[in-house]
């Protein structure tokens, strides 16, 4: 008999083994190819990330080196609502990096997100002003991975606020700086001409040099056993007010006249060089003497009126206009051309009859105050002449901000 071919085949152990064996092979292949496609996609949010860190440190820096005026704010500062006419660029809840910047046309702030928020992300920034009589501001920018210690982004700088007439640190070492408030006003020097001619600035400087100027910063008088003599109101003011009249010197061809006002503003200074008068403007500085009311409207009528005689004795030359008053509370008293009522005076002359009480108290308080508002709205914003103002409050106490 012919023997029968054998014929090859697979028993059906062996093919079971088989479709064991290439499950395995594409699971491990697909668990691959997975680990592949995420390793790809955390390599890309990570460059996204830096990406936007290194933007923001750009930003940043700008800000900084371009702004005329520069305060650095802690988070409860930040979140409160957003001043006109200023920038503000910080971070939002530890986990965005965002900047306001204002709209003038539309009246309002255009939000703009520097770092987006990520789930596993979180940010810290921070600005420190080292020698608080330097321009130089330190910032530090990291991204923290959520539950973990270890920095995943740095970016460390310190610049020089070159452009600031000022630069205030709001910060401190339990309540650290989260963000920056800033303006970004043209402020020509004399390398900056918008004509052949040089550009002046003239500044009034509108210092309160009432009786709670005596107070240290936390309102507290000398009789007063926590009083602290190393930060009273009106030594550091003088001390700031030098130094700025010093940063006036350094950048040449601003005027400067020196406004102190308490019960009234009648001790006004002349508009002077602050290269060529330089300690002169100190001598009127030093002069404070912390006594009496406080007249805010006085200040600012008779601020208004030196620098609209400034314009014109000089109508060829380009002139920008600032008025920068500092005080330290609300005004108690009002200038009057009658001495039995309410009726502003806002001529160019000597107070000629001071009216209210001294006391922080309705109606006293109001009609203080609506000599303020009269003063602004007639003579600094509603003449011709052009000018930006500057407030600063000036107080440690929390309660007395607003």
């Amino acid at each position: 008999m012919d023997r029968k071919k054998s014929i090859a085949g697979f028993t059906l152990v062996e093919l079971t083994v088989v479709i064991v064996l290439l499950g395995l092979v594409f699971s491990l292949a697909g668990q691959f190819i997975n680990f592949s496609f995420l390793s790809q996609r955390k390599s890309i949010e990570e460059y996204d990330l830096q990406s936007e860190v290194r933007h923001a440190s750009t930003v940043v820096n700008d800000a900084i080196r371009n702004s005329t005026v520069t305060f650095t704010l802690p988070d409860d500062v930040f979140g409160e609502a957003k001043k006109a006419s200023w920038n503000y660029l910080g971070i939002e809840n530890q986990n965005e990096i965002v900047q306001y910047n204002w709209n003038s046309e539309a009246n309002t702030h255009d939000r703009i997100v520097l770092v987006a928020a990520r789930d596993d992300v979180f940010y810290n920034l921070t600005f420190d002003q080292k020698d608080p009589d330097s321009k130089l501001l330190e910032f530090n920018l990291e991204a923290y991975l959520t539950g973990k210690e270890d920095q995943k982004i740095q970016v460390q700088s310190e610049l020089d606020a070159l452009n600031s007439v000022a630069v205030d640190d709001g910060g401190s070492d339990d309540i650290p700086a989260v963000a920056l408030a800033y303006r970004t006003d043209p402020t020509p020097s004399p390398e900056v001409q918008t004509t052949r001619e040089d550009v002046t600035l003239a500044i009034a400087l509108v210092l309160d040099d009432s009786g709670s100027m005596a107070f240290d910063m936390y309102g507290r008088d000398y009789w007063d056993w926590h009083y602290d003599r190393y930060n009273v109101r009106v030594d550091i003011l003088q001390t700031k007010a030098k130094a700025l009249i010093d940063q006036f010197a350094a950048l040449g061809n601003i005027k400067v006249s020196i406004i102190p006002f308490a019960n009234d503003a009648d001790d006004v200074g002349p508009m002077l060089d602050a290269v060529e008068s330089k300690n002169t403007l100190k001598t009127k500085i030093n002069g404070l003497s912390a006594y009496g009311g406080t007249n805010t409207g006085d200040g600012l009528r008779r601020a208004y009126y030196q620098l609209e005689q400034y314009n014109e004795a000089h109508p060829s030359d380009e002139i920008v206009n600032y008025i920068i008053l500092l005080t330290d509370g609300n005004p108690t008293y009002y200038s009057s051309n009658n001495y039995y009522s309410y009726d502003p005076q806002w001529n160019d002359s000597n107070c000629r009859y001071v009216r209210g009480t001294g006391q922080q108290e309705e109606p006293n308080l109001t009609n203080s105050m609506n000599y303020v508002h009269y003063v602004g709205q007639n003579l600094v914003v509603g003449r011709s002449l052009d000018i930006r103002t500057f407030v600063i409050g000036f107080t440690a106490v929390s309660s007395e901000v607003s």
